[in-house]
This record gives structure tokens, C-alpha cells and sequence, in this order.
């Protein structure tokens, strides 16, 4: 089978828009919640308390360690 080009590509359109007074802006993303877990085991799974706790736990230790 032949493929025929069309006559408007992406870089037509998006030149037009451009022309016409269309802007690109840089979107704002909201930071991911950090009770996710990101392995591939646990996708989308959130921590359970114990682990909650232990993260906790972990960040005062730093933030104590830090003012010293």
C-alpha cells in the first residue's frame, strides 16, 4: 500500500496556531504524593502505617542531624 502524504503536517498546524496568535506555555505539574511507592512491585500502592511511621522517623533524624 502506498502512503500519500497529507497536505497539513504537524509542523503546518502548529505554525498556523502560532500565527494566529496561539502561545506554548510550560505547564505546572503538582509534585506526586510521597505516600506512593515506586518499584515496580508496588506501583501505586500506599505505605501502610508502620512504613509511614518509619519515614517519619527517618526525616526528624535528618532534620535533627542537619541543625547540628
Amino acid at each position: 500500500m502506498k502512503h500519500v502524504p497529507k497536505p497539513t503536517t504537524d509542523a503546518d498546524l502548529i505554525k498556523e496556531f502560532l500565527d494566529k496568535g496561539g502561545s506554548v506555555k510550560k505547564g505546572k505539574t503538582k509534585p506526586m504524593p510521597a505516600d506512593l511507592g515506586l518499584s515496580n512491585n508496588q506501583w501505586g500502592n500506599k505505605l501502610t502505617k508502620e512504613e509511614k511511621a518509619a519515614v517519619k522517623a527517618q526525616e526528624e533524624a535528618a532534620k535533627k542531624a542537619a541543625k547540628k
